[in-house]
């Protein structure tokens, strides 16, 4: 009976060691799938179509398809940040402005936002040619049924681009793809 009882403490013991090593390497695999958001400090969650990024507590899908069918479903806006690795200012408009507290209250609870790099993937280089983005960073809007309404170039503060978005949803311009 003692040896019963042994043996089954070690079965328990060696089934929770295997348990945390199966989610420990599962969640370095995430990790490693993204290396935007490693190179940031953030943290990465993979779905069927689209990479979550957290930036400080905004989340960010990383396919504009994926996001553009996300806001359908929830019936918000789109957000897509364009953005290249070398551009000082698009790492300025992540630091001061998509930092602010009240810019992620507003962002989170009435946007889809999507991050794409103009330079990291083919879906992002399509984007950015199919939208005529000429500078960076670059924000291309979208209503709730995924139809292209406009963009913001450039950096704002916070309250600057939150207003320059509330303005843009209504008075889109007559043709979205003007600078």
């Amino acid at each position: 009976m003692k040896n019963e009882i042994k043996s089954s403490n070690v079965r328990t013991r060696f089934a929770r060691i295997f348990a945390l090593a199966t989610l420990t390497v599962a969640g370095l695999s995430l990790l490693g799938s993204a290396p935007d958001a490693q190179a940031q400090g953030n943290q990465s969650v993979s779905s069927a179509d689209n990479k979550l990024i957290a930036v400080n507590d905004l989340m960010w899908g990383t396919s504009l398809s994926a996001s553009l069918a996300q806001g359908k479903l929830k019936r918000r806006y789109v957000l897509a940040d364009i953005y290249t690795d070398w551009c000082g200012w698009c790492k300025r408009l992540d630091r001061d402005t998509f930092a602010n507290p009240q810019m992620m209250s507003y962002l989170n609870t009435k946007w889809v936002c999507a991050k794409i790099n103009a330079e990291g993937s083919v879906e992002g280089k399509q984007v950015a040619s199919q939208y005529k983005v000429s500078g960076f960073p670059c924000a291309l809007v979208f209503d709730p049924s995924g139809k292209f309404i406009g963009k913001l170039s450039g950096y704002y503060k916070p309250g600057d681009y939150q207003k320059a978005l509330e303005d843009l949803i209504k008075n889109p311009p007559s043709d979205p793809y003007a600078e």
